[in-house]
């Protein structure tokens, strides 16, 4: 089988670390598809350099995280991560939905992937890369159509005892809840390969170790989208 994890930056694909190590190690192909390399994100706590060093740094923070989890490759679609503004306000990229989903498109059409697993319909906390990237997935697939992944999976599903945490996505509700606390070392070193995003990590557990982060972890959610879903595009 192959496995196919579209995320809008590198370190987005941890939302299914757990999930993808799982696959990588019962031996199927995982692959995971970046939109970009994260430039206009933190660059560490101290910086690792200047802001042009970032796309690099974070390309191979990117393949040093997929190793850990087993994945056979990382691609990463020729999209720039914009800067957000100085009041905090977060940017989608500077490119049309066409655009957007053709490059997507591509690269499923290329692979043609049994599994897709992609962010939730509300972008985990909003953001608008997130949604914009759900968005032309979905765009993606109606392209291609009659070909179609067996399964489509969209991370940090909603179920009860998820409470109110930001990244749940409220209308996509869980299908699958998997402990993934086997596969959990191998999320850990997905996480600590990512250093330039430690700062976001760390930013509402102060004082606590990476490990206390990824535990709060261990549970993955995922909603199933429906073929007939896939075929309309949804969005």
């Amino acid at each position: 089988m192959i496995v196919l994890a579209i995320g809008a930056h590198p370190d987005d694909e941890l939302y299914a670390g757990g999930l993808l190590a799982k696959y990588a190690e019962e031996g199927h192909d995982v692959y995971i598809l970046l939109s970009t390399r994260g430039e206009g994100g933190p660059m560490g706590d101290p910086p690792i350099g200047g802001r042009a060093e970032l796309a690099e740094f974070r390309g191979r923070e990117a393949q040093a995280a997929a190793r850990a989890l087993g994945a056979r490759d990382v691609l990463f679609l020729p999209f720039q991560d914009p800067v957000r503004n100085t009041d905090g306000t977060l940017y989608p990229i500077n490119a049309t939905r066409e655009e957007f989903s053709a490059a997507i498109a591509d690269v499923l059409g290329s692979l043609r992937p049994d599994a897709v697993i992609t962010h939730g319909s509300g972008g985990e906390y909003g953001h608008p890369q997130h949604l914009f990237t759900h968005a032309a997935v979905f765009a993606a697939l109606q392209a291609l159509r009659p070909w179609h992944p067996r399964e489509v999976l969209t991370w940090e599903a909603a179920y009860p005892e998820a409470g109110t945490d930001r990244k749940v996505n409220p209308d996509d509700p869980a299908d699958i809840v998997i402990d993934v606390t086997p596969w959990l070392s191998k999320k850990l070193a997905g996480y600590r390969a990512h250093r330039t995003q430690y700062p976001a990590f760390f930013s509402a557990a102060r004082g606590e170790t990476l490990e206390h982060v990824v535990e709060r972890d261990r549970i993955e959610s995922y909603h199933r989208w429906p073929q007939e879903e896939h075929s309309n595009g949804i969005m």
